[in-house]
């Protein structure tokens, strides 16, 4: 690593904790996460050579996989039946938003088909700019709506349970209250479930790999029983600070006259998203039979960390919320770019 990305490494990382500690002062919702989020962009927005190595993110990332795979018991195989409804409700939900998303893109926004169309299918900011710059499309337009609409979302939902539903969104994660943390044998144990789980997942090509392999192999010890307690709360914390700090640095190098209208229809569109799953998840919760703040969680268009922090924090299923998600970017991974392939040909046709 160069001098120069190191001082920005150390730079992005002191914002974001500054931001953190500033957000828990004032007894905001998600500190760390949110705090680091927005003193990071505003860093980055006005200039400041803020940097985060994908590495270090990825690092903080296999954590998470780990706080989440604590989330999921032998209790869970129970409910499946009723996750099955959840994911069907999901597939719905997320190709209507993609279709409604695309047209505001094409109509109003006057994106090329192309940059919509990856900039609507919510499978991964990396991911979907990767295919769409293949494709032909503006892979900067598509990364910039992508990262604007995580977080005009994850700074939504908060406000949203806080405002509109009056629940306040604690500082720390709930299911951590009262709770012993791992010893250091169940330390260890964690330790090689991040280590395998993420070498298996980079190896068979897994999309979200950094998450969902650390994920999947913690959920298999914590069924089994041989790690009982959560993760430390600290390395939660700093967990939290590097994600904000991950989607704020995204936000460096902007230039406004170019940008400003691509982002004006991210937020549009992270406003319409969300408020159809709103509605949806009220709605459906009861039929589904899971809360509705899982549910809206589940369906919300932010990333699968984000969200699924968020749920952990609440301490309202976090186990539902990350299936479903993992679920939506295998799903839009896997048929995402054939599908636009083949609306490209039909539209060739005609």
């Amino acid at each position: 690593m160069s001098r120069r990305n190191l001082l920005g490494l150390v730079l992005a990382g002191a914002i974001g904790t500054l931001g953190g500690w500033v957000f828990s002062i004032l007894a905001l919702p998600l500190p760390w996460m949110l705090g680091s989020m927005l003193f990071t962009a505003v860093a980055a927005i006005g200039g400041a050579p803020v940097t985060l190595a994908l590495p270090i993110r990825n690092g903080f990332v296999t954590i998470l996989g780990l706080m989440l795979g604590s989330s999921f018991t032998a209790d869970l195989l129970t409910q499946l039946d009723q996750w099955a409804s959840g994911m069907v409700l999901m597939i719905v939900s997320v190709t209507l938003m993609t279709i409604f998303s695309v047209q505001l893109f094409r109509r109003f926004g006057h994106f090329d088909h192309i940059t919509a169309y990856f900039s609507s299918t919510p499978g991964g900011l990396g991911l979907m700019t990767l295919i769409g710059e293949q494709e032909g499309g503006e892979a900067r337009t598509i990364a910039m709506v992508h990262s604007a609409r995580i977080f005009f979302t994850v700074f939504a939902i908060p406000a949203y349970l806080l405002l509109i539903e009056g629940i306040e969104v604690p500082q720390g994660p709930a299911l951590l209250n009262g709770q012993s943390t791992a010893n250091f044998n169940e330390l260890m144990i964690l330790t090689g479930c991040a280590i395998g789980g993420y070498s298996v997942g980079r190896l068979i090509r897994l999309p979200g790999y950094q998450i969902i392999g650390p994920m999947a192999a913690a959920a298999a010890v914590y069924i089994a029983g041989f790690v009982t307690a959560p993760l430390p709360a600290p390395l939660i914390w700093m967990a939290q600070v590097v994600l904000g700090a991950s989607i704020g640095v995204r936000f460096r190098g902007i230039v406004f006259s170019r940008m400003a209208w691509p982002l004006l229809f991210a937020f549009i569109s992270g406003a319409m998203m969300l408020t159809a799953a709103i509605i949806l998840a009220n709605l459906a919760a009861p039929w589904i039979g899971v809360s509705k703040h899982a549910l809206l969680l589940a369906l919300a268009p932010g990333g699968l960390a984000e969200m699924c922090l968020i749920g952990y924090t609440l301490g309202v299923d976090p186990a539902f919320t990350a299936t479903m998600h993992i679920i939506r970017i295998l799903l839009v991974a896997m048929l995402g770019p054939a599908a636009f392939r083949l609306l490209h040909r039909s539209r060739r046709t005609h």
